[in-house]
């Protein structure tokens, strides 16, 4: 069986990119198939422009386990521009989807086409599994209309639709000819139908996955640090349909209330939330800033934590929340759906995890202003509720910790190779 991953972003540093590469790991750790990744790399990854098979395989993608590498290059003379992301705000430099114009979407077109006819020719895939609902799917159903196609929605595809429907009709269309469509939430099933002209019966609901070799309670780690104050995390983009900056307003307030509270932000900020942490406006003695981490340093920065902290306003999913409570930390987070949905059968009611009602938003993830300073009261509440309660109930910690084991790298790649396996 050889199988073919595809994606449009760099294969790390995001929700997808992660899922990307962990799904192929485990993967190759429960099958003998053989596996290529198709993937995009700026030109600073550029080693040999002839690409004959796989030259950045040990030195830029060693954490993809598999032989066959496929990276398309932006920031090239035949793409002059970075990564196009499928978020507005990524964490590393990208193009916006709604910036491209014409010319930029064919030449992208162009590029991705070129590896994938590479890919036809000398790797011959019998079965091909596609990342987000969108260009690059769409190629890969042309190129490849005799083989099985899965595509993987994580959520992003949706917005994107939503936000750029030119885009969607024009260089995306009816995504129907997919013989199964992985999705991370029922909620997500209607918008999937209308979107991409999708059947209901093509969607399964798969949900997120985390690793659990990296993500674990601090029971496990001795050295654990024991701080006299109580330490909140935030990971991820620094933006503001991440709600970062109603957090920052949120901490602050409760700052004032039990200055024996913490913030940690992990993420690469821009000089507009640079500026705010150095303004009187936020206790910036209480408040870090750390730049991305890998998963391994961000695990390690969680248990070192005591509550988590998830203030975005739309997630796909919202994997880092199931993460952190995989790592023994209680949870303040925006009352998601697709999270919701999927934690909800498995943890039940807790104390642990504080559901914050959303503000009204539109486009998907920006709220009124006018519903703004509501939102922000209600969640310093949360925050102030898990402050309270932070160091007792270690033991329901790792109860939650071991409940959320369901949603680990080795039973979703289960789930799709059982899949591939019905599809062959």
């Amino acid at each position: 069986m050889r199988v073919l991953h595809c994606l449009a972003q760099l294969p790390t540093r995001t929700g997808s990119g992660v899922y990307f590469h962990n799904l192929i790991n485990e993967i190759n750790q429960q099958t003998d198939w053989q596996q290529a990744a198709l993937y995009a790399l700026p030109a600073k990854h550029l080693v040999d422009p002839s690409r004959d098979e796989s030259p950045c395989t040990q030195e830029y993608a060693e954490w993809i386990d598999c032989k066959s590498h496929y990276p398309v290059f932006f920031e090239t003379m035949e793409m002059p521009f970075p990564i196009v992301g499928m978020s507005d705000e990524m964490p590393y430099p990208s193009t916006r989807y709604c910036r491209m114009d014409d010319e930029m979407i064919g030449c992208w077109e162009r590029n991705f086409c070129q590896e994938l006819i590479r890919i036809k020719e000398k790797y011959d895939p019998d079965i091909i599994i596609s990342h987000h609902l969108w260009i690059l799917t769409r190629m890969v159903l042309e190129i490849f209309p005799d083989i099985p196609i899965i595509g993987i929605s994580h959520g992003t595809d949706i917005r994107q639709a939503r936000q750029n429907p030119d885009i969607a009709k024009n260089a995306v269309g009816s995504l129907r000819g997919l013989d199964r469509v992985l999705s991370l939430s029922d909620s997500h099933i209607p918008d999937l139908v209308e979107c991409f002209d999708l059947l209901p019966e093509q969607i399964l609901v798969t949900g997120g996955a985390f690793d659990n070799k990296i993500f674990y309670p601090s029971a496990e780690r001795p050295d654990t640090l024991k701080e006299d104050f109580i330490k909140f995390l935030y990971a991820g983009k620094m933006s503001h349909a991440k709600g970062v900056y109603e957090l920052i307003a949120a901490f602050s307030a409760l700052y004032k209330k039990d200055p024996a509270v913490r913030l940690d932000l992990v993420g690469t900020a821009e000089a507009e939330l640079k500026a705010l942490l150095n303004s009187e406006a936020v206790p910036a003695q209480a408040i870090r800033l750390f730049d991305v981490e890998s998963q391994k340093e961000l695990a390690s920065h969680l248990r070192r934590s005591d509550v988590f902290v998830l203030a975005s306003y739309y997630e796909g999913l919202g994997l880092i929340a199931i993460e952190a409570l995989a790592s023994g930390v209680a949870l303040v987070t925006n009352d998601l759906p697709a999270l919701s949905q999927q934690l909800l059968p498995h943890v039940g009611s807790t104390e642990l995890i504080s559901w914050v009602e959303l503000p009204r938003l539109r486009n998907l993830d920006e709220p009124y202003v006018e519903d703004v300073p509501a939102y922000v009261a209600r969640l310093s509440s949360a925050m102030e509720e898990q402050a309270l309660q932070a160091r007792q109930r270690d033991d329901e910690k790792e109860n939650l910790a071991q409940a959320v084991q369901v949603f680990s790298w080795e039973s979703l790649a289960a789930k799709l190779v059982q899949i591939i396996k019905d599809l062959s």
